[in-house]
């Protein structure tokens, strides 16, 4: 154990012995210089270089585009056009999305039957094709129970009083809520409008695909801040109340709801009242 004391006591005066380091000239032998340099010294200097060294090659790297030639080194995610191409492709695919329900909001349009067509005042040749489209009361308990209805949520268009309830054997496919003049009629859901119309006996009237086959309708509407082909979020104001149209008395909304190309009550899934 004295021994390796010894031992270790030894090697520490030797890293602290001095030695001399001299230059001369070589022709003549004349001493230029000296210099007393101890090993603890001289190692100490080299750790010194060495870390300065390291420290000088890493700023290097990190603060200039070198460091975008080392494999693997940083983040993509960090670079100006990966973050600029990633935004680019996330517009694309909703972009797509609103296409595609559109498109398919078209179709459920097309084979549900006319939903712009309101009252019971109809023509002799359309009374045949009404018919067919009318809904018996097993049918429209069916679609009240609707497994796809059960678990949604909707947000109330408007709050009013129900002037006229929904009544599909005389052609009232929707219900009819009164509302103070300049009330904001909202989205029911997210979804995409498929149409942002005027007519004569609905006046402005905006008709919304939703998921699952939902279809809305809001008619009689003053103005209308959204056209065909928008992407709208649930609650979000998309028009206000109005008259508009021949089929009114007063400012109200007749709001519709549809589900697979029929129509709902949506007193059986919306609160309306103040």
């Amino acid at each position: 154990m004295a021994e390796n004391a010894g031992t270790k006591r030894k090697i520490w005066e030797r890293l602290k012995d001095t030695y001399r380091i001299s230059i001369l000239d070589d022709e003549n032998l004349e001493e230029i210089g000296s210099y007393n340099v101890s090993l603890l010294n001289f190692y100490i200097f080299i750790s010194v270089i060495a870390m300065l060294l390291s420290l000088l090659v890493i700023s290097f790297i990190v603060f200039t585009p070198v460091k975008r030639l080392i494999p693997g080194y940083g983040d993509i995610s960090d670079n100006r056009k990966f973050i600029e191409l990633s935004r680019k492709v996330e517009e694309l695919e909703q972009e797509l999305v609103a296409s595609e329900t559109y498109t398919q909001g078209l179709k459920n349009l097309l084979s549900g039957g006319d939903l712009l067509s309101e009252g019971s005042a109809k023509d002799k040749n359309d009374k045949s094709a009404n018919a067919k489209q009318r809904l018996t009361d097993s049918d429209i308990e069916d679609t009240k129970r609707a497994k796809g209805l059960n678990y949604l949520r909707f947000i109330t268009p408007v709050r009013g009083t129900i002037s006229a309830t929904y009544k599909p054997d005389v052609g009232h496919y929707g219900i009819d809520i009164v509302a103070p003049k300049n009330s904001p009629v909202k989205s029911i859901m997210d979804g995409v409008v498929i149409s942002a119309d005027w007519s004569v006996k609905s006046g402005n009237t905006l008709i919304i695909q939703h998921d699952k086959s939902i279809v809305s309708s809001y008619k009689h509407l003053s103005v209308m801040f959204v056209k065909a082909g928008d992407i709208v979020k649930t609650g979000e104001v998309i028009a206000i109340i109005g008259n508009s149209g021949e089929l009114t008395s007063g400012p109200h909304l007749h709001f519709e709801l549809w589900y697979g190309g029929r129509s709902v009550n949506p007193q059986n899934l919306i609160n309306f009242n103040n």
